[in-house]
């Protein structure tokens, strides 16, 4: 595998940082009003990686009108962002191997189902938006995760083959999908116990990743 033929496709929440905790208390902080109990295993299991109006069909069990999913899902990220505000930080390694990989000269894409108020918020937060050739955001997914098409545009964006890209994920549906486009995936245990991820590698950070690492994966 060449260099120069590799691209990489980031998930953004709990991948680019380890923030699962902070969207779950902002998920079950406005479920709470609406009378409606979130645990943390529903939330990792049937919420994590879906569109927000696949999240609305699981957390209410009824069809939502966009409308009102689009209002419900406004609340939720904006009481996301007031609590995740005073702790944003980069997954462990992260910027070294962002640093790294630009380097090289390796494209890098993020996809993500979130809105582009949560992309904002993070990648100018962190100062890391310049790593990036662009991101694949909710607006331009019509259908979320474990469905490959998020992975499959950020392929298309990083100008590479889907089977020479590396899928950086940390939900089950995330590495379904990125799976299914035909990439390989390295999935962090971020939002999930080791032992319930299938990937071709599985870590805590980035800290131990460099090309060698990616090469390897790709050869896999």
């Amino acid at each position: 595998m060449k260099t120069e033929d590799i691209g990489l496709l980031f998930d953004m929440d709990g991948v680019i940082m380890d923030n699962h905790r902070y969207h779950f208390l902002s998920w079950q902080k406005l479920a709470e009003k609406y009378e409606i109990s979130i645990t943390e295993d529903f939330y990792r299991k049937q919420m994590n990686g879906r569109t927000f109006m696949g999240i609305m069909g699981v957390l209410f069990r009824k069809e939502i009108s966009p409308e009102k999913g689009r209002q419900i899902a406004y609340e939720k990220e904006a009481l996301y962002r007031e609590l995740y505000y005073s702790h944003l930080a980069p997954t462990e390694g992260l910027t070294d191997f962002l640093a790294a990989a630009k380097s090289y000269g390796i494209p890098m894409v993020i996809g993500t189902s979130a809105p582009v108020e949560n992309v904002d918020f993070t990648l100018d937060g962190l100062s890391i938006r310049s790593y990036f050739k662009g991101v694949i955001d909710e607006r331009a997914v019509t259908k979320g995760k474990p469905d490959p098409e998020v992975y499959l545009k950020c392929a298309s964006l990083a100008n590479r083959i889907p089977e020479n890209c590396i899928v950086f994920e940390d939900a089950i549906s995330g590495i379904k999908a990125g799976k299914a486009a035909g990439a390989k995936v390295i999935a962090l245990a971020t939002s999930h116990k080791k032992e319930e991820l299938e990937a071709d590698l599985i870590v805590d950070n980035f800290e131990n990743i460099n090309l060698e690492v990616i090469k390897e994966v790709l050869r896999s």
